[in-house]
């Protein structure tokens, strides 16, 4: 569904991605994973074109998207939940979910609206309240489902465990599987290796703008280099006695 192929980008001098490819298969859940300032972000607003690459070509649903600007690659079918949530703060939880549909026939915004309340029952109870109000799990509930009111084909995840406690974590990752099982491509990029691995089923590691390891993300997981790398201080002070 998704062929990124050879992919840099740079800001100014700085490169930031040098020759990335990476697939995703219609209904797969993929996660990519690195530290901060390895380049995922990047990655992902160059696929979805919000900014510009220097070289190497995006093909979504069979069709060559390089070009085309992100209003476009929203209506062939991609969405994106951005780092940080974004949600509209000033504006109701309802206003943030119509927005998400704004491309989308009236009909099937009424629909996809009663599938998101269905989904998360919270943001029913909320609907009229203003989502700068919500808490940072609620605000990620609705930053998911303003996108998936976009009826998409491929959703694009960025960081959705930042700045959230454990519990509500494994929450939106429960969610996340329950859209995965249900048909929904899913490209995610993460630093908390743990959690992406463990629900994707295959994974990228980036590094300095590079892919350093892809496979099976079970094997990922239980790759050592990756562990300590990736899976916190107290792995690596075990590693490193």
């Amino acid at each position: 569904m998704l062929e990124v192929k050879s992919l840099s980008v740079s800001y100014g001098a700085v490169a930031a991605l040098m020759n990335v490819s990476v697939h995703v298969a219609p209904g797969e859940f993929v996660s990519l994973i690195g530290s901060n300032g390895a380049g995922k972000t990047t990655l992902l607003n160059s696929i979805m074109n919000i900014i510009g690459r220097s070289k190497g070509t995006v093909k979504f649903d069979g069709k060559d998207v390089s070009k085309a600007n992100t209003p476009k690659i929203v209506s062939r079918g991609m969405a994106i939940v951005p780092e940080g949530r974004r949600v509209f703060a000033n504006m109701t939880v309802r206003e943030n979910l119509e927005m998400g549909g704004f491309t989308r026939p009236a009909g099937e915004v009424k629909a996809n609206l009663q599938k998101m309340f269905e989904m998360f029952p919270v943001l029913e109870e909320r609907q009229t309240q203003t989502a700068g109000m919500l808490s940072g799990g609620e605000q990620q509930m609705l930053a998911i489902g303003r996108a998936l009111m976009t009826s998409p084909k491929l959703l694009l995840m960025d960081e959705p465990s930042m700045g959230l406690a454990p519990l509500v974590i494994k929450e939106v990752y429960e969610k996340l599987k329950v859209l995965a099982s249900g048909g929904l491509t899913i490209l995610l990029v993460e630093q908390n290796a743990t959690m992406a691995l463990k629900y994707a089923q295959r994974g990228y590691v980036l590094e300095n703008g590079r892919i350093i390891l892809q496979g099976k993300a079970s094997e990922l997981l239980g790759d050592n280099e990756v562990k300590r790398a990736y899976l916190g201080k107290e792995y690596n002070e075990k590693w490193e006695r």
